[in-house]
């Protein structure tokens, strides 16, 4: 039997598309929906995928912009967050987890959807900009005549970098709401994004959060492909939590 399953549905954004997520099916309670970084990568994912326990169902999507037919960027978060729609829905209850770019999504869908999703874990996640030494290739690259030139992928993910600097502070206000636990992972060799962001990040949430952070020694920015036991054991303790919030709240 392989390890997950290809599953093909169709999206209605402003630009319709079919898209595609992998699903290591299980008969759990719970769900791990990821989102991946900026250009969204599958081979980073594919050890999660592989190895993915028994406890818990692994879902990994393709954004938007990145699927096969997929001809133009969608920046918007509320259409990164509708690819996600099938998977938001039903009796299983949802960790989010996003990788860099994908961190925000992941806790977008937290925000938006916490009906069904009840924790996030975050990776290497992208808030303020990336490193400095980074900053000179996103301006040549948004030349028009260099970004005609670039590959796809890349000068989609471009454009998602630039139209998250419009939506990001909007974002980051509502987290003084969050309740439910999150994670925070973040590499202290991450050649990306700077240490930083996870502080700024957790300065966000309110007093009421339920927020834990880890810095991942030897860590870098992929730690989904560098530790994938490291991150199920983070999910896990998620779910854990995620448990005992909703026993007291019962009590």
């Amino acid at each position: 039997m392989p390890a997950y399953r290809e599953f093909t549905y169709e999206v209605s954004l402003s630009a319709p598309i079919t898209n595609k997520a992998w699903i290591a099916e299980r008969d759990s309670d719970w769900r791990l929906v990821m989102f991946p970084g900026t250009p969204a990568r599958k081979y980073l994912f594919e050890r999660l995928l592989r190895t993915a326990p028994a406890d818990f169902e692994v879902v990994l999507l393709t954004r938007p912009g990145y699927g096969r037919g997929h001809n133009r960027a969608y920046p918007d978060f509320n259409d990164q967050l509708a690819a996600a729609s099938p998977f938001l829905q039903g009796d299983k209850k949802v960790i989010a987890l996003g990788a860099s770019y994908g961190g925000e999504l992941a806790l977008k869908a937290l925000l938006d959807r916490p009906d069904i999703v009840k924790g996030a874990l975050t990776l290497s996640a992208l808030i303020n900009e990336p490193r400095a030494w980074v900053h000179p290739f996103l301006r040549l690259g948004g030349a028009p005549l260099v970004n005609s030139l670039l590959p796809r992928t890349l000068a989609y993910s471009l454009q998602e970098i630039d139209g998250r600097r419009a939506q990001i502070g909007a974002l980051l206000s509502r987290l003084n709401e969050v309740t439910a636990p999150v994670t925070i992972l973040h590499g202290d060799v991450d050649h990306l994004v700077a240490m930083r962001d996870a502080r700024t990040l957790m300065g966000h949430f309110g007093p009421r959060a339920d927020i834990e952070f880890r810095q991942i020694r030897g860590g870098t920015h992929f730690l989904e492909m560098q530790f994938p036991k490291l991150v199920f054991d983070a999910v896990r303790d998620v779910i854990a939590r995620a448990g005992q919030g909703a026993t007291k709240m019962a009590s």
